[in-house]
């Protein structure tokens, strides 16, 4: 008969190990994000919502409470008596970064 011993303090790594893979799921989320072409025009309100996953109340809200800053993440453009919101991409994809977190 063999006799081996099982090292189980080896077993005190599955976290550590369960941790690196989940950082390696969210890492190649954000790379296959940023390799696939653009979906969202997010100049525009209803890609907005999608790409953030809210409703149009909840865009009124930040905007009313200034989460939304203008002149930062969008910018009011008069067009005849109409008053038009244009979002900044850039600022609403930093913006869903730092709810990420």
């Amino acid at each position: 008969m063999n006799n081996s011993t099982i090292d189980f303090s080896v077993l005190s790594l599955i976290p550590k190990i369960a941790e690196s893979i989940e950082q390696l799921k969210k890492e190649n989320e954000e790379l296959k994000y940023h390799l696939q072409p653009q979906k969202y025009n997010l100049s525009k309100r209803a890609d907005v919502r999608r790409f953030l996953g809210i409703s149009d109340s909840t865009i009124a809200k930040y905007m009313r409470e200034q989460i939304f800053k203008e002149g930062y993440h969008f910018f009011r453009e008069i067009k005849g008596s109409k008053s038009i919101i244009i979002f900044v991409s850039g600022a609403i994809e930093e913006f869903k970064k730092s709810k990420e977190r």
